[in-house]
């Protein structure tokens, strides 16, 4: 009988391990959400201030568990006098790993990619609020006018206003091809160095009118903007500057499989319209310090969704009517409401802001997560 007691108040602990582990699982959880938090808000006002940013990351939580176990007697000679024990103890340990390598430096000053724009807008982010945060200015190019997008800008506000107004931004992947060389007859195009030609990847002959013509497919993202009537401006995307910029609306970019680009005689003018240039993750952390400043002169910022203009951001100084977070700083407390979608984005931005400065992190900067230790 002892000795089964004994085994029993071995075994109690190891089966109640689980939820232990889960408890202190959510509870660093909660401690690295509390961290993030407040990093991202301090680099804010900070940027507020015109101070540098300073990045840290939790890379990995140690939890070292300690079970013991124990059989007492009772003199009371309740429970035929034996009383089994047990115990966990956590003795966690953290990983703190500073942010200032080469890599994850030119991450923050490398504009956004445009295909993380349209990601997001599917996900169903607001469009007037990606505009105002992700989009650094519209420019007509040389010459041209340039909208720069500051706090409080009347004449951004009106683009963006421009650009929503018949109904959401579209996207569409399409394949371009591209023209090489001229039009080619039936003979010409058996020739054996088109022939050559046409083993080279990605080359193909087509059909053109009378004749023949080699094309190159070229993946093409389209950004579509409603027009009303159920007609829509086409857009290019591309990786280089500006990321966003007219086209010649040849076919149908924004419902078409395939386009095909005609050849443009040289000196042809470029296609009128604003191009768009896109924010890196500095410039939005930089952008947000500006608007704070502006908020503290008593200006808000507010933008139009749909029927409502709430405010793009703000840190209160004192507790709002539904705090969710606080921040010391400096000696002094920053708060943040809770997400209200006629009143207030803040919560939203910083939740924006949080996953593109973590698409910045490389493996490679962050320590390696450690082993759980269990100790008997």
């Amino acid at each position: 009988m002892t000795r089964a007691l004994l085994l029993l108040a071995l075994l109690l602990p190891g089966c109640s391990l689980s939820g232990v582990i889960g408890t202190h699982s959510v509870d660093y959880n909660h401690s690295v959400e509390q961290a993030a938090d407040t990093l991202l808000v301090v680099n804010i006002l900070r940027a507020r201030d015109g101070a540098p940013l300073h990045f840290t990351t939790i890379g990995a939580i140690h939890g070292a568990f300690t079970v013991s176990a124990g059989i007492g007697y009772d003199l009371t000679a309740v429970n035929n006098g034996v009383q089994p024990a047990g115990l966990v103890a956590s003795n966690p340990s953290f990983d703190i790993g500073p942010l200032d390598r080469q890599e994850f430096a030119r991450g923050l000053l490398r504009p956004i990619d445009p295909a993380l724009f349209r990601l997001l807008s599917d996900h169903g982010l607001p469009d007037p609020l990606l505009l105002h945060l992700l989009v650094s200015r519209f420019d007509e190019g040389p010459g041209g006018r340039t909208i720069p997008n500051v706090p409080g800008s009347p004449d951004f506000a009106a683009a963006v206003e421009a650009l929503t107004r018949h109904g959401r931004l579209q996207f569409n992947g399409y394949t371009r091809l591209i023209p090489l060389g001229p039009r080619l007859t039936a003979a010409q195009a058996a020739a054996p160095e088109i022939l050559s030609d046409l083993r080279q990847p990605g080359v193909s002959l087509r059909p053109d009118g009378p004749g023949w013509r080699l094309y190159r497919p070229v993946g093409q993202l389209a950004l579509c903007v409603a027009e009303g009537g159920g007609r829509y401006r086409a857009l290019a995307m591309d990786n280089e500057a500006p990321q966003v910029s007219p086209m010649n609306q040849e076919g149908d970019p924004c419902t078409a499989e395939e386009v095909v680009d005609h050849p443009l005689p040289p000196g042809h003018a470029a296609v009128a319209g604003l191009g768009w240039y896109l924010r890196s993750v500095e410039e939005v952390l930089r952008y947000l310090g500006a608007l704070q400043r502006r908020e503290e002169t008593g200006q808000p910022v507010r933008i139009r969704i749909g029927e409502a203009t709430p405010r793009l951001f703000r840190l209160w100084p004192a507790p709002p009517p539904r705090p969710r977070l606080a921040v010391a700083y400096r000696g002094a407390q920053w708060w943040v409401a809770e997400q209200d979608a006629r009143e207030d984005l803040t919560l939203s931005v910083l939740a924006l802001t949080a996953q593109l400065l973590n698409l910045q992190k490389s493996a490679g900067e962050i320590p390696s997560t450690g082993t759980l230790r269990l100790v008997r």
